[in-house]
C-alpha cells in the first residue's frame, strides 16, 4: 500500500500532461538513448537514463548500460525508483552510496541491479510540472561534483527538448 509521499506522483495534472507526449515513438526513444549514452560517456558511468513517473511506475523512456531484467521490464515500481526521489524533491538528488542511505539501504532493485550511486536532474515541463528525471549511476561509491551535476543538467535540458518535440 502507497502512503503520502508517493501519492502525489497520481496528481491529475502531472498525469495529464504526462499523457500528452508520445513515449513509445521511435524516433523520440532514440534521441533519449543518444542523450542517455553521451551522459553515461560524459560522467563516466555505467548507466544512464531518461526516465517519466506515472502514478505507481517508472518507465524508462531512453537509455544506456541497461541489462538483464532491468532492461526487459522497461522501468520499476515507483517506490523502487530512485528517481522517484528527483521528482518529488522537485531538484536535483544525489546518492554516493545506496547501501549506507537509509531510504534505499533496503530497495529490493537496488540489491539486485549492483547498482550503489545516484544523480539525476528532474525533466520539468514548461509549466514546471515534474515527469521524470534524467541520471547517471554508477556501481561503485562515488562522490559527484558540482561540474558533473551541470554536465546532467545540460543533458536533461536536451532530453526535455526531444520530449517537448513529441508533446502532443
Amino acid at each position: 500500500m502507497r502512503t503520502g509521499l508517493y501519492d502525489r506522483l497520481a496528481e491529475p495534472a502531472r498525469l495529464s500532461e504526462l499523457a500528452r507526449y508520445d513515449l513509445v515513438h521511435p524516433t523520440l526513444r532514440a534521441a533519449l538513448d543518444e542523450v542517455a549514452k553521451r551522459s553515461a560517456k560524459l560522467l563516466e558511468t555505467p548507466v544512464s537514463l531518461v526516465s517519466v513517473l506515472g502514478a505507481d511506475a517508472q518507465q524508462i523512456v531512453g537509455a544506456y548500460g541497461v541489462a538483464d531484467w532491468v532492461a526487459a521490464a522497461q522501468g520499476a515500481p515507483a517506490e523502487w525508483a530512485v528517481c522517484s526521489r528527483t521528482v518529488l524533491n522537485g531538484e536535483p538528488y544525489c546518492v554516493a552510496d545506496f547501501s549506507d542511505d537509509p531510504a534505499h539501504a533496503a530497495n529490493p532493485f537496488l540489491a539486485t541491479s549492483g547498482l550503489r550511486s545516484y544523480l539525476g536532474v528532474p525533466l520539468v515541463a514548461p509549466d514546471g510540472i515534474m515527469l521524470g528525471a534524467h541520471c547517471v549511476v554508477d556501481t561503485r561509491r562515488r562522490i559527484y561534483t558540482d561540474v558533473d551535476l551541470a554536465v546532467l543538467s545540460d543533458s536533461a535540458d536536451e532530453a526535455m527538448e526531444a520530449l517537448l518535440r513529441f508533446r502532443r
